[in-house]
């Protein structure tokens, strides 16, 4: 006898959803996915109107409005793979079908420069959310539509542009910064490091959805270069938020071949 009776997914009055705070017509099939808050807010000047400003108070904001006519939603997702499954969960339960993430992360190849944009092909999985979703052997993998939108919009906006698999983990700092996974994965080829990609590409595999991402260096554990440590603190506070640009043409070209 099954001891669960909880519904898979739950919903508060009105049909809301919990995390997010949205419910059934407020979500576009057209989904930006942002680290921060403020990264959504600064959102409504790229956007042509907006029809939605949600604050769920759970540390997600959302975004729904329109660009170039075509209706669209930016929301954020947090840092890391188990808050970012969460609220991609709500938006795919209210509509949600496609899925950019705008996101950073720290290159572990010396090519790699300061500033430029890495694409995903692939993730490897090496975080703790997606082992809920998939055998260990399942892939996490961008859609190639997206990939190649990406890039050609990336390169269009002017942008030094590397595709090709990456890694994400669970810490900012002990699983980034361990010298024998560094120097693994840079002897394996890949590109950088974060901690959201491996999760946004497999749920959306599972649930039938696309997915890719757009991610900015901050950083390199290689050559030591980060703007945190103020080197490059404009990658941050502009270029950053800055993807959602090309993105937005990316997901343009996207929307009649995959809807």
């Amino acid at each position: 006898m099954a001891l669960l009776k909880l519904p898979k997914y739950v919903e508060l009055p009105g049909g809301i959803a919990p995390v997010t705070g949205c419910k059934a017509g407020e979500v576009a099939p057209l989904v930006v996915l942002a680290n921060h808050r403020s990264h959504v807010a600064r959102a409504e000047t790229v956007l042509d109107s907006v029809t939605l400003r949600k604050d769920s108070g759970w540390e997600v904001n959302t975004l729904t409005g329109t660009y170039r006519g075509a209706p669209v939603t930016v929301c954020c997702a947090g840092i890391g793979a188990g808050q970012t499954v969460n609220v991609m969960e709500e938006l795919i339960n209210l509509g949600g079908k496609i899925f950019i993430q705008i996101g950073a992360t720290g290159a572990i190849q010396e090519r790699i420069g300061m500033g430029d944009t890495v694409i995903p092909t692939a993730a490897v999985r090496d975080e703790g959310t997606t082992r809920y979703y998939a055998p260990k052997k399942y892939p996490a993998v961008s859609d190639y539509r997206i990939v190649a939108a990406l890039a050609k919009a990336a390169r269009a906006a002017g942008n030094k542009v590397h595709t090709g698999i990456i890694r994400t983990t669970d810490g900012f700092y002990a699983s980034q910064r361990i010298d024998e996974y560094v120097e693994r994965y840079h002897g394996l080829g890949v590109l950088s490091v974060e901690q959201e990609v491996a999760a946004i590409l497999t749920l959306a595999s599972v649930r039938g959805c696309y997915a890719g991402a757009s991610l900015i260096v901050i950083g390199n554990l290689v050559t030591g270069a980060h703007s945190f440590n103020g080197d490059s603190m404009e990658l941050v506070e502009n270029e950053y938020f800055d993807q959602i640009r090309f993105v937005l043409a990316a997901l343009l070209e996207l929307k009649d071949e995959l809807l």
